[in-house]
């Protein structure tokens, strides 16, 4: 009877704590939940693996060969989508590829989510939380991103695109600000992008984590 009694007790006292624990966490302002993430104390939930990993396990969240290493050589602080709450953004290196992509981490309900972005496909951020993308020669731009729980989606803002058309030719229409556009208003957009401030990038540190993700 009294072990009895003890399990039970047991098992009421686990409850209360992991109900503790969590509360807690949805309790921590979303910088100290990504300085927890960051620091390697807690997880983020890698929608490309679809499971919680740790920041010391990020090989996992950019493929499942067991001998790719995946490293964090800098990382940002920015709102990328304007909804008035920061995104982390990681600067990865994979297998000593320095050109491999970014890894964003996104505080949602409590919760961080990351997201793999590729090099081609996340490149030259701006302050604005802009930034250019590349799919070949003649598919290219820049534009911005927004996030679900399960994905992102990149937004063109100038950007072309090229068809190919019936007698095998390639069509390249441009873009500026989401409507059809001259070559010449292109470029000229483009120039524009090109004048803004870069992000500026720091070393993925205890010092400068508590520094730039600080109430």
């Amino acid at each position: 009877m009294k072990n009895k009694i003890f399990s039970l007790f047991a098992i009421v006292l686990i409850t209360a704590c992991i109900t503790a624990g969590c509360s807690a966490r949805s309790e921590q302002s979303p910088m100290n939940v990504y300085h927890s993430v960051l620091s390697n104390q807690s997880q983020f939930f890698s929608t490309d693996a679809r499971k919680q990993l740790y920041i010391s396990q990020l090989n996992q969240a950019v493929s499942e060969d067991s001998t790719v290493r995946a490293e964090v050589t800098k990382f940002t602080v920015i709102d990328l989508d304007k909804d008035d709450m920061p995104e982390v953004i990681l600067r990865l290196t994979v297998n000593g590829d320095d050109y491999f992509g970014s890894k964003v981490l996104k505080y949602q309900d409590g919760e961080v989510y990351g997201y793999t972005l590729w090099y081609r496909a996340f490149m030259d951020l701006k302050e604005d939380g802009t930034f250019s993308f590349s799919g070949g020669a003649s598919d290219w731009g820049c534009g911005t991103i927004s996030f679900t729980k399960e994905g992102y989606n990149v937004d063109g803002i100038t950007y072309c695109e090229s068809e190919i058309t019936s007698d095998n030719n390639e069509t390249v229409f441009y873009y500026v600000n989401g409507e059809k556009a001259s070559y010449e208003e292109f470029q000229s957009a483009i120039d524009e992008q090109g004048k803004k401030t870069d992000v500026t990038w720091y070393d993925l540190t205890d010092e400068n984590i508590k520094n730039l993700l600080s109430n």
